[in-house]
C-alpha cells in the first residue's frame, strides 16, 4: 500500500510539470543553446587534453542542466504548496516521511532526465563527441545526480517559507556551486586553494563523472567522485527524512 501511495505521489508530481513545458524544456534548452553558441565562437580550436573545449564544456552544461532542473522542480513545488495550502494533502496521505520525500525526488529526477534528453536532442549534432565512453557509468551518474539534487530540493523546499528564500538559495548556493564546478573550465586551472575548495563542492563530482563516462576525461578520479555521490545521497536521504517529518508535523 505504501508504494502505491508513493508511486500516486510520483505521477501526481510528474503530470504537474509536464503541463509546464515552457518552463521544463525551452527555457533551459535557450540557455544551453546560448551558452553554447557563446562558447563556440570563443573557443575555436582549443583543447583541454585530449578532448575539444566545445565538447568539454558541453559534458559541463548538460550536468547543470540536470541539477538545476532536479533542484528546482521539488523546492518550488513545495513552497508553492505551502503558499497555497495545498500542503495539507501531503500532511493527511497515508505516506511515510520517507515516501513524500522519495516521491518528489523521483519526480526531480525524471523531469530532469526529460529535460536532459530534449537538450541531448537538440544539441548533440553541433557538438564534437562521438560515442560514449563509459555506458553503464553515465547511467548510474545520471540517476546519482538527479536524486541527489531532487533530494536537496526536497530540503529546501520543506525549509523555505516562501519564493524569495528559495530565490535566495538559487542565487547564494547553486550558482556558486556552478562556477565552482568546473562546467566551464578545468578545475587545475584554479590559483591557489580555490582547486581544493572546489573538491568540497558537490556539484563538482557530478561534472566530473558524467564528463568522464561520455568523453573520458576527468579532472578528478572518476571512482572518487563516484564514491562521494553515493556518500552525498545517502546523507541527503537521511537529511530529507528529518526535515520531511519535521516540517510536516509542525
Amino acid at each position: 500500500m505504501t508504494l502505491t501511495n508513493v508511486w500516486a505521489l510520483y505521477a501526481r508530481e510528474v503530470k504537474r510539470f509536464q503541463k509546464i513545458w515552457l518552463d521544463t524544456v525551452v527555457s533551459p534548452l535557450m540557455s544551453m543553446i546560448l551558452f553554447l553558441a557563446v562558447f563556440g565562437i570563443v573557443s575555436g580550436d582549443r583543447m583541454v587534453g585530449n578532448l575539444p573545449y566545445l565538447a568539454f564544456v558541453y559534458t559541463g552544461l548538460l550536468t547543470m542542466t540536470m541539477v538545476n532542473a532536479s533542484f528546482s522542480n521539488p523546492a518550488f513545488a513545495l513552497v508553492i504548496a505551502k503558499n497555497l495550502g495545498s500542503i495539507i494533502d501531503i500532511q493527511l496521505a497515508p505516506l511515510p516521511n520517507w515516501g513524500i520525500g522519495i516521491a518528489y525526488a523521483l519526480a526531480a529526477c525524471t523531469r530532469a532526465l526529460l529535460t536532459l534528453a530534449f537538450a541531448l536532442l537538440i544539441t548533440i549534432w553541433f557538438i564534437p563527441i562521438h560515442g560514449i565512453a563509459h555506458p553503464f557509468l553515465l547511467v548510474l551518474g545520471l540517476i546519482l545526480t538527479g536524486l541527489e539534487f531532487g533530494m536537496l530540493g526536497v530540503c529546501f523546499g520543506m525549509y523555505a517559507k516562501n519564493f524569495e528564500a528559495l530565490t535566495f538559495v538559487t542565487t547564494f548556493v547553486i550558482q556558486p556551486m556552478v562556477f565552482l564546478a568546473g562546467v566551464f573550465y578545468p578545475i587545475s586551472s584554479l590559483p591557489g586553494i580555490w582547486a581544493k575548495v572546489s573538491l568540497l563542492n558537490p556539484m563538482h563530482h557530478s561534472v566530473n563523472l558524467l564528463r568522464y563516462a561520455t568523453t573520458g576525461y576527468a579532472d578528478t578520479a572518476p571512482m572518487t567522485s563516484l564514491v562521494v555521490m553515493l556518500a552525498i545521497c545517502v546523507g541527503v536521504f537521511f537529511l530529507m527524512q528529518w526535515m520531511t517529518k519535521k516540517k510536516l508535523n509542525a
